[in-house]
């Protein structure tokens, strides 16, 4: 067995352990496992928002994106995650953990309806799911490639692996696995950063990288990718603050002061480690490399001394299974609570909700390998995605904190209307105008959602009143509100 295959046998034998271990504060409670008691604070918050945050498409597109198209495409990714907390920060993370709601779809329902609730649910459904297939192709490619193995099976053992950990501990476990994975994934990042420094140097390299890759051009010219890389900002500042593993770390805080902390530090955090992952693709220019999706992957295990490569590649396989983990249990449970619970009677207790969200897991980890398996690189596909939810779902959220007026009906059309949008822009603007799509949908749900909330208040009667409504633990469990 080489170095590498031992560090990374270790790596996901340890983070096994950690989430067995994390079992044992389960104790039967749905609360603790759906989101930890609602007990962390806000540095454990904000590693793990930066976990979510870097997954295999964050840190392996960062260096791939800046080293194809320019410093400011690859930087738009972490500088959009990085805003998005921010953001959450600022304006939405007190608010919605004074709430005490269980899962972020909650909100939903609590300040609309169940017909609201149900459609933000779908739609986080169906980019979670390429999400995670998106992690798990990455992290099969990875294995496959260190191991000399079929990537079937890689996928397939990986994916039992993250299953078990997440379902045994939950939330908890999420949270104790992700903040290991992200200290692996900071060192091996930022090592392999000021190691290229020190080899190389900064002025030689960074002048073999062609200029309009490191001005401003990728800004302010059309045609060096601004629009794109301006979309890319934006759908990741704002769509992914309806992003469930987002929220439902701001929902684990142990107080609402401890969330906006949390938001502030991962925000600090991802774009820390982000620009430095940047850097490391443009140092591709110096090192003459062909581009490949895998850069960094390329980068770790040819590029730098083997002990920097190894913690290089942990960090990336750490952050991958970090996001797929946890995701994986926000959308079971977001099936379990915001779906099943509300269409099916008799789901009311901590056991009937703790098994239900266990046994939903294993279904969506499975569609999610099947679509990892056939699409192991879904790219546009999860683009799109998570622009049909920033599409339809960030305006309910945003307009429902802050407007009075903000009602049930304007809120399920804004849903609905807004994923189909983005779908026909998607197809119609020319591809010269690419992000126009992104920018332009947001703005129109907006308007359409002010329209159509004033001219419906006689017939739907805002629900403003219950972003001050704090359930009871037994009317939470129950979802009695």
């Amino acid at each position: 067995m080489t170095s590498i295959q031992l560090a990374v046998v270790l790596f996901i034998g340890i983070t096994l352990a950690i989430g067995f271990l994390s079992f044992l504060k389960i104790k039967g409670s749905a609360i603790n496992y759906y989101k930890a008691g609602a007990t962390m604070p806000a540095w454990i918050i904000g590693i793990t928002l930066c976990a979510q945050a870097f997954d295999a498409n964050g840190s392996m597109g960062s260096a791939s994106m800046g080293y194809e198209s320019g410093f400011w495409s690859g930087a738009s990714i972490p500088i959009g995650l990085s805003l998005c907390l921010l953001i959450t920060g600022l304006f939405f993370a007190k608010k919605i953990h004074r709430m005490n709601l269980m899962t972020l779809p909650d909100f939903y329902n609590r300040r609309y309806n169940k017909n609201t609730e149900t459609a933000a649910s779908i739609s986080m459904l169906f980019s979670n799911i390429i999400l995670i297939a998106g992690n798990l192709a990455g992290l099969g490619l990875l294995l496959s490639l260190i191991f000399n193995i079929e990537y079937l099976f890689s996928l397939i053992i990986i994916s039992s692996i993250i299953l078990l950990y997440a379902i045994s501990g939950g939330f908890i476990a999420s949270i104790n696995t992700s903040v290991f994975q992200v200290f692996i994934f900071i060192f091996g990042v930022l090592v392999s950063f000021f190691w290229l420094i020190s080899e190389y140097g900064w002025f030689e390299p960074m002048a073999s990288v062609p200029d309009s890759y490191k001005n401003m051009d990728g800004l302010f010219k059309i045609g060096n990718g601004a629009l794109s890389n301006w979309a890319a900002i934006i759908s990741l500042a704002l769509g992914d603050i309806v992003a469930i593993d987002f929220i439902q770390r701001v929902i684990s805080s142990k107080s609402p002061k401890a969330a906006q902390k949390g938001c502030y530090f991962g925000s600090f955090l991802t774009l820390a480690i982000g620009l430095p992952a940047v850097f490391i693709g443009l140092y591709s220019f110096k090192l003459e490399k062909l581009f490949k999706p895998d850069l960094l992957v390329d980068i770790a295990l040819n590029n730098v001394p083997e002990m920097v490569g190894i913690f290089l590649i942990l960090g990336i396989i750490g952050a991958s299974m970090s996001t797929a983990a946890g995701v994986v249990l926000d959308l079971s449970n977001v099936l379990t609570r915001n779906l099943l619970q509300k269409y099916i009677k008799g789901i009311d207790n901590n056991e009937k909700l703790l098994g239900l969200s266990r046994l939903i897991a294993l279904p969506t980890m499975v569609i999610a390998s099947v679509v990892a398996y056939y699409h192991p690189r879904p790219g546009v596909l999860l683009i799109l995605a998570f622009d049909m939810v920033l599409a339809g779902c960030f305006v309910p959220l945003f307009l429902g904190i802050y407007w009075k007026k903000a009602n049930s009906i304007a809120a399920f059309i804004a849903i609905i209307f807004g994923a189909l949008l983005r779908i026909i822009l998607f197809y119609f603007i020319p591809e010269s105008y690419s992000g126009l799509d992104t920018i332009l949908t947001p703005i129109l749900v907006g308007i359409l959602f002010v329209i159509i909330s004033i001219k419906t208040q006689h017939i739907s009667k805002p629900k403003f009143d219950m972003i001050d409504y704090v359930p009871n633990e037994n009317d939470l469990i129950k979802g009695a509100y």
